[in-house]
């Protein structure tokens, strides 16, 4: 099984939440062997700092994990232009086929897009088209404020005339303190049947690490988690009433 992780933007902490996944998911037993995988990733200077270097020092601890990269490039743009200043072509039909393999000898592959959706990968080929060509479980990684409901419908209206398989929203970086667009965005999908598969507190960098102890409270079981979203939709109805009612 294949689950994608994509976004309806960049910038808004796709790895933040593709780490958290690995994690919750990794803690499940009938998950003994995972692929991580971050075929395409532009912008590294080093594999430190790169996404899957975040993602496997955030999980060095577990030991049932295996990470692949593909291609990497420098410069920070989309990896098709990426190729392009490296004079280095993605064979994306390989791509595709390297990452089927690698799927048949893991419990669940997990993989990280790169930026959103539409990214170019080849002059034809788009993030898009690869979730779909994988036959991918696909989940949308959302920002909660003001702005998300058009980027994310959007996103959503793409991911259905290509017939991907799609699973929800995860909402990252969600306020203590939530606006009324924060508290209502939320109940708009869910009135939308876009359901919300995970809601991820905005949190100090100091916090990061008490955040993955209790990671499952963040994500839906699917996932691995135990996040519940009509008690999550309940409070935002109460709270919406309470402020602007």
């Amino acid at each position: 099984m294949i689950i994608y992780i994509t976004a309806n933007d960049t910038e808004i902490g796709k790895t933040f939440v593709t780490s958290l996944i690995l994690n919750c998911l990794s803690k499940k037993n009938k998950f003994s062997k995972i692929a991580m995988i971050k075929p395409i990733e532009s912008g590294v200077k080093n594999h430190k700092d790169s996404d899957l270097g975040v993602i496997n020092h955030n999980n060095k601890n577990l030991k049932n994990i295996d990470y692949f990269n593909f291609y990497s490039f420098k410069e920070p743009v989309s990896p098709y232009t990426a190729s392009l200043i490296q004079n280095k072509k993605v064979n994306y039909k390989s791509l595709i086929k390297k990452i089927n393999l690698i799927n048949q000898d893991y419990d669940i592959t997990i993989i990280e897009g790169a930026g959103g959706l539409m990214v170019p990968i080849t002059s034809k080929k788009k993030i898009i088209d690869m979730i779909k060509d994988l036959n991918s479980y696909c989940y949308l990684v959302v920002n909660p404020n003001l702005g998300t409901i058009n980027h994310t419908c959007l996103s959503i209206q793409s991911i259905r005339e290509y017939n991907i398989k799609f699973k929800g929203i995860l909402i990252n970086s969600y306020p203590v303190s939530p606006g009324i667009s924060e508290i209502y965005n939320p109940i708009f999908f869910s009135n939308n049947k876009i359901k919300i598969k995970g809601v991820i507190p905005r949190i100090k960098k100091s916090e990061i690490r008490k955040l993955y102890l209790k990671s499952s409270s963040c994500l839906s079981k699917d996932l691995g988690g135990k996040f519940n979203e009509d008690n999550f939709i309940k409070s935002c109805k109460k709270l919406f009433k309470k402020r602007h009612l």
